[in-house]
């Protein structure tokens, strides 16, 4: 039934079918995120990168990884990995603004972002990424999302995140502009992989692409800067062979 209001346009009535509590994690994240995207300022880059070597590097690895090691490999593994390493050659993009300050960290402590199955999302935090090697980076990660979806993890593991990694690609999500995580200034968005023709040593072939989005706070860090580090994470994705996995 349609109730007239005053002049204005009806109001159409619509059953609610479920009510959901807006307190807990799901409302401190909520105020977090919105305090965050409202307090700095977001700007995001774009781009599609050749994630083929990178795709094969981990398919390679994949069998002999499960049965030494107990773990399944995965591209955000490898991404963590990447991105440190490309951190520690941009280390304004690994900083955070304390009041008047810009502190640039040692440390990469990369936080990954988790979806839990109430829709909440919670992002651990794998310290020193920078000096671990992909088994270390796997089994923290691994273990962290684990206490993180069977709820039981310490708000330890999730403080002192210097860069955040959100990777939607496995909901078939081509780009998502990721939100900030203050104090951190910067933070990945990871977009699925996708098979597409594309020009390769001056010959048309199929390629394994993956967009890329790279948001960052424009008060600390600059477009050109921002680019940079893009640039070289897209090199390291499209030659990861040059990473030494063992450290």
């Amino acid at each position: 039934m349609e109730k007239e209001s005053g002049g204005k346009l009806p109001v159409r009535e619509n059953p609610v079918i479920k009510v959901l509590p807006f307190k807990g994690w799901r409302k401190v994240l909520a105020e977090r995120m919105l305090s965050n995207h409202l307090s700095c300022a977001e700007v995001t880059q774009m781009r599609e990168v050749d994630a083929t070597e990178l795709v094969s590097l981990r398919q390679q690895m994949l069998h002999q990884f499960q049965t030494e090691h107990g773990v399944r490999l995965t591209f955000t593994h490898l991404l963590i990995k990447i991105v440190a390493h490309a951190l520690q050659q941009h280390p304004m993009l690994n900083s955070a603004l304390v009041g008047e300050e810009i502190h640039i960290f040692q440390d990469c402590n990369i936080a990954i972002a988790v979806a839990l199955e109430d829709g909440s999302l919670l992002a651990p935090v794998v310290p020193q990424a920078n000096s671990k090697s992909i088994v270390e980076i796997a089994r923290e990660s691994a273990r962290l999302i684990e206490q993180v979806r069977s709820k039981r993890f310490s708000l330890d593991c999730l403080t002192g995140g210097t860069f955040t990694i959100t990777n939607a690609g496995m909901y078939g999500t081509d780009f998502v502009t990721p939100l900030i995580s203050l104090p951190q200034t910067a933070a990945l968005g990871v977009g699925k992989l996708v098979k597409k023709p594309a020009v390769w040593n001056d010959q048309i072939t199929i390629r394994m692409k993956m967009g890329l989005s790279l948001t960052y706070d424009h008060r600390v860090i600059s477009g050109a800067v921002a680019a940079e580090f893009f640039q070289t994470l897209e090199k390291l994705i499209d030659n990861p062979a040059q990473l030494d996995l063992g450290n």
